[in-house]
């Protein structure tokens, strides 16, 4: 008999990971890639992950870029976003500033976060090029919603914002309505309420990590905290029309 024998009621994936019981062991997390693997099966696994790599892949190529860009004497931060950025001219910013990151920690803690997450919407969307493209609009979609909310706060702003975390925030907002048979659970659910606590509990805990190193160093800068709430809350609303009526059938290399 198995853990997941045991729940009074059905659990989803994020909910069995969260409790230690994916079949990977006690203790794993859903931001950990040994519980997708458990949930996926060995040979379906590398595919839900293929997507997240690829982004990975390019936020590593953006951050060279930026490096060499600022050998020649370039403004390393030419692709993040501001209202003067904008202002300049800069409109590529919107979408560029998903792959540019402040360097690399801020790259690995997101990719450590896009590798626990993106698996999971990947096994409600399928590994076909459906799902594919669904991960693609839903990535990008959420990374500007973040941008759009971050904008609102910061009219007049010249700070430029870099990072990911606005677009995989899309993806843990989706992830959160992940019912335990790839059903859209309610909103207004257990489950849900659930991902938003953890949710606002990391920005608060991240946001005062950061601002205590950012005024201990005299820097400028903080949290994106804005750019996190926007997509999150775009992929918590937006799944329902995403995902694919039926939840996809697994598909083994």
């Amino acid at each position: 008999m198995t853990d997941d024998a045991l729940d009074p009621e059905p659990r989803s994936a994020l909910q069995r990971a969260s409790d230690g019981r994916p079949g990977a062991g006690a203790g794993v997390s859903f931001l950990d890639p040994r519980f997708w693997r458990a949930e996926a099966g060995a040979h379906a696994a590398p595919g839900l992950a293929a997507p997240g790599y690829l982004v990975i892949g390019i936020c590593i190529v953006a951050s060279v870029l930026g490096v060499l860009n600022n050998m020649r004497g370039g403004p390393y931060w030419d692709w993040g976003l501001s209202a003067q950025a904008l202002a300049e001219g800069r409109w590529y910013a919107l979408v560029s500033h998903m792959f540019a990151h402040a360097g690399p920690m801020h790259l690995f803690m997101n990719s450590t976060f896009l590798l626990g997450v993106g698996p999971v919407v990947m096994m409600r969307f399928g590994v076909g090029p459906s799902g594919w493209l669904r991960f693609a609009g839903l990535f990008l979609v959420s990374g500007l919603m973040g941008a759009a909310f971050y904008l609102a706060l910061h009219l007049t702003g010249v700070v430029p914002m870099v990072g990911a975390s606005g677009a995989i925030c899309g993806l843990w907002g989706a992830a959160s309505r992940i019912g335990p048979e790839g059903d859209i659970v309610p909103i207004r659910s257990a489950q849900v309420w659930e991902q938003v606590k953890a949710f606002a509990k990391m920005n608060v805990i991240l946001f005062g990590i950061l601002f205590v190193l950012v005024r201990m160093s005299g820097g400028v800068g903080g949290l994106a905290w804005e750019a996190h709430l926007g997509g999150f809350l775009f992929g918590l609303f937006a799944i329902p029309w995403i995902a694919p009526r039926r939840t996809p059938d697994p598909v083994f290399d």
